[in-house]
């Protein structure tokens, strides 16, 4: 059984359990995936945890959820969100080693490609250099592109704008936008909020085409089987 920490948010997990069924389609369907969704939306924010320098309670929320999710059976977990893999080393191993971590699939796909990557996460993220502390990062930095602070800014508005529902399409246009500027148009989606322009980009002509983005949700949904 999959085990998936959503709320962090909504949105974003609603959409990743959608996309799980959507790319895994049986003759019947109760041979399809077992999964147990547990959206907590009540989460502290986790950008401003880590900006303020106060992750503990972040923490002590992360360690509960993941024991919930493992006493309703789940044998792997994925945690839709990025960020909160900050505080990830400070859980308990029991615990961790069910974890699929969405920085470790991350790093594989760009390592695999070979390509340069423009890297789309929060501004915490980018603050706690989560991906730079990552064991994996020497093998991929020279492929990984940084937005300069004011796109970042405009990433960030744009990953809280998706959180309350606004059109996806609209930040899509903004990011079509970034690859004549950046010299790439392949893309990390570094925050599972980010996966729900998929479903538009699917539909685009655009620049921005699904099988240059390196998206750790898509993944997971896309191999679900060998990961279980």
């Amino acid at each position: 059984m999959l085990g998936i920490l959503g709320g962090l948010g909504p949105l974003a997990s609603a959409e990743f359990l959608k996309t799980i069924y959507r790319l895994n389609p049986v003759d019947s369907e109760q041979d399809a995936p077992s999964c147990v969704l547990l959206s907590d939306p009540s989460f502290p924010d986790r950008t401003e945890a880590i900006l303020k320098g106060s992750t503990e309670l972040l923490a002590a929320r992360l360690t509960r959820a993941l024991e919930e999710l493992s006493s309703r059976g789940a044998e792997r977990i994925v945690i839709a969100c990025v960020t909160i893999h900050h505080v990830l080393p400070v859980v308990p191993e029991r615990l961790r080693r069910r974890v699929v971590s969405l920085l470790d699939l991350i790093v594989q796909e760009v390592k695999a490609s070979g390509q340069p990557h423009l890297f789309l996460a929060s501004t915490g993220t980018r603050a706690a250099q989560i991906f730079e502390r990552h064991e994996g990062w020497g093998s991929v930095a020279e492929w990984i592109r940084f937005l300069d602070e004011d796109d970042q800014h405009e990433l960030h508005d744009w990953i809280y704008r998706l959180k309350r529902g606004e059109p996806a399409e609209d930040c899509l246009a903004w990011l079509e936008s970034l690859p004549s500027r950046y010299g790439t148009d392949r893309f990390i989606f570094a925050c599972t909020e980010l996966h729900l322009l998929q479903e538009p980009i699917s539909r685009s002509t655009g620049i921005i085409q699904a099988p240059r983005i390196v998206d750790p949700l898509l993944s997971v949904a896309r191999d679900l089987r060998k990961l279980l």
